[in-house]
């Protein structure tokens, strides 16, 4: 009877250990995948085993296959300072018992380590606890062994079957846990590097935008002065002031010999300035009776004069909202430029013949080929309207001082006056376009491009324009080159002009314009080198 007694205490013993284990299991399950702070829940997990299957400390090893090591990622149970160096420990995978189980993937209970010789006793060694019996199951998911659970006892005999079975229930749960955080930590890996390889694709497109944005301003700011022709940094510098003049409504003057584009300049600012779809008008003040001039600019009332049979409107009503482009106007008579001060200072105009003034709103943009600081000092121009017009001046090169523009706008006025006369003509000779790069131009553009539409004139359907098409002026210059024999009345002067021109040029090129090492070569000092370039205006 007794002994029936005993019998079911034990049953009932058993039935409550494997009760708590069920639940114990159910929890870590539950647990274990519901939560991604790995290390905090295994060490959670593996302190609830150990005190399940009676051990004195639990291990979870991990195998890294890149060095085929074991190393302890969780353990407890063993308080001892030396048991913190178990991070710092590592071993080949093929030590141990550990080892052994990470090998065959079969589960194993050890009764009395001391009997196994493949027991790793370092480890107890590196922290103080003797192992005498242990139980130790593979960690697995998908079918790929990761690592080891195992537990450990200083007595032999501790363990039982029930123990490592339940060990390698939990082992299991584990392994899949340890896969969704490998899995997590991989997703948050490849997260990271996506954005950082977002923020560097960001970075490039902000970076690309700001780069493409500067070339399209640098190419609008190019490209739409495309009426005005070169490269040089003579013009480049005269495109960046114009840049600056579309930006606001300052006064512009411009400065220039004649024929050097100053209209060109004045439109391309109008057209690229929010003025631009208002008029732009033009008017030469030079020349002019001072009568005509003001009822050009200021509009007239009827009978204001013999002649004005009806009212007219002035270039000043004309360009309202607009620009007016007021040429020469260091040739404007004294009392008009009384007149331009009122208009520049108030914005208002009286027409001719008119009892009251009229406001607009006009921009205006001047130009002139004179010295007006010096025809103030004269007394030749008014002191404050020079002033009033100098706000932003704009100095336009001569032809003569950008030289090497003149390639670019022979081929565009030869494109342009071959299409103008519907006519083909397939370009210049080498020759002929070093005898137009070689003279001074004192008619500067203009005479350029008089130049060639004579020439595409002269010139057979679909020729070439070669020497014998330029003038007589050009070519008598002594400034043409290589392959050219000068016309029979050409002075001796000329002809060694022409001989010069050319050592010059031939030095200055093997030297890349170096002008010392030409003058060493041509026996001249670097100042008669330049003395000489300046008298061919080379």
């Amino acid at each position: 009877m007794s002994q029936t007694l005993l019998e079911r205490a034990g049953d009932i013993v058993r039935l409550t250990t494997d009760s708590e284990r069920l639940k114990a299991l159910l929890e870590v399950s539950q647990s274990l995948h519901g939560s991604l702070d790995t290390d905090e829940l295994l060490k959670k997990v593996i302190d609830r085993t150990k005190g399940l299957i009676n051990a004195e400390t639990v291990s979870i090893l991990l195998h890294d296959p890149s060095t085929d090591e074991l190393y302890f990622r969780v353990e407890v149970g063993n308080e001892a300072p030396e048991s913190e160096k178990l991070r710092e420990v590592r071993f080949p995978a093929s030590h141990g018992i550990a080892g052994r189980v990470l090998a065959t993937g079969r589960p194993e209970l050890i009764r009395d380590v001391s009997r196994d010789s493949q027991h790793f006793k370092q480890v107890d060694q590196l922290t103080g606890f003797v192992t005498h019996s242990m139980i130790a199951a593979p960690i697995q998911a998908k079918g790929r062994i990761t690592g080891v659970i195992e537990g450990c006892h200083q007595h032999p005999d501790a363990f039982t079957q029930t123990d490592l079975n339940f060990l390698s229930t939990i082992a299991g749960t584990i392994g899949m846990a340890l896969d969704n955080a490998r899995m997590y930590e991989e997703l948050q890996s490849a997260y990271r590097d996506l954005q950082h390889v977002d923020r560097e694709k960001d970075l490039l497109i902000e970076h690309s935008q700001h780069e493409n944005f500067r070339l399209r301003r640098e190419l609008e700011g190019r490209y739409r002065f495309s009426l005005i022709k070169g490269n040089s940094p003579q013009l480049l510098e005269v495109l960046q002031l114009c840049e600056k003049a579309i930006e606001s409504e300052i006064t512009v003057l411009i400065l220039g010999e004649t024929g050097t584009g100053k209209e060109l300049v004045a439109r391309s600012i109008h057209q690229n300035s929010r003025r631009s779809r208002h008029p732009f008008v033009s008017q030469n003040c030079g020349g002019i009776p001072e009568g005509l001039l003001a009822s050009e600019l200021f509009g007239h009332r009827r009978g204001a004069f013999t002649g004005a049979v009806a009212d007219k409107r002035g270039l000043f009503e004309e360009a309202d909202s607009g620009t007016i482009f007021l040429d020469e106007v260091g040739d404007m008579p004294m009392s008009m430029q009384v007149a331009l001060l009122r208009v520049l200072q108030d914005g208002e105009i009286r027409p001719v013949g008119a009892g009251q003034t009229r406001k607009v709103d006009v921009r205006v943009i001047s130009a002139t080929n004179r010295d007006l600081a010096a025809d103030v000092k004269k007394g030749l121009f008014r002191e404050d309207l020079y002033y009033r017009l100098n706000v932003f001046p704009i100095s336009l090169p001569a032809l003569r001082e950008r030289s090497g523009d003149i390639p670019i706008l022979v081929r565009h006025f030869v494109r342009k006056h071959s299409e103008r006369n519907r006519k083909s003509v397939r370009g210049i000779s080498r020759m002929a376009m070093e005898c137009l790069c070689g003279y001074s131009f004192p008619g500067n553009v203009r005479e350029l491009e008089n130049e060639i539409e004579r020439a595409v004139a002269l010139v057979t359907e679909k020729g070439i324009i070669e020497l014998e098409h330029l003038s007589q002026t050009i070519r008598s210059a002594g400034i043409c080159a290589t392959g050219f024999e000068p016309a029979a009345q050409t002075t001796l002067k000329q002809k060694i002009g022409l001989m010069e021109v050319k050592a010059l040029r031939d030095a200055l090129a093997r030297h890349s314009g170096n002008k010392t090492l030409a003058a060493r070569e041509l026996g001249l000092s670097r100042f008669g080198l330049i003395k000489k370039i300046q008298r061919y205006n080379l």
